[in-house]
């Protein structure tokens, strides 16, 4: 029987509170028999207007690169939104 085994369930907030007060906490995982759920990622589908030269320049990327436009649009997206947050900017502006 392994040390997850034995384990009582434990509520995420209870492991959380153990591990703040310097309890080990892989005694309380089944590292030889990880379940790993996936969840689909939510996604929401929107319209952009752009001028034509930025959705050639978007065009050009995504030949050069071997992907869609769109993949491009994310990917600078998501680059953007991390560079903000690594400078501790909010991507929201009031």
């Amino acid at each position: 029987m392994t040390n997850a085994s034995k384990q009582q369930s434990l509520t995420a907030e209870e492991l959380e509170e153990r591990f703040d007060h310097g309890e080990e906490a892989p005694g309380y995982f089944d590292v030889d028999h990880p379940i790993v759920e996936r969840h689909p990622i939510v996604q929401k589908r929107i319209t952009l207007t752009m001028p034509d030269w930025i959705v050639e320049g978007l065009d050009e990327e995504a030949e050069e690169l071997a992907i869609s436009r769109n993949a491009v649009v994310n990917t600078w997206l998501a680059e953007r939104i991390r560079a903000s947050h690594a400078h501790g900017q909010s991507v929201v502006r009031a």
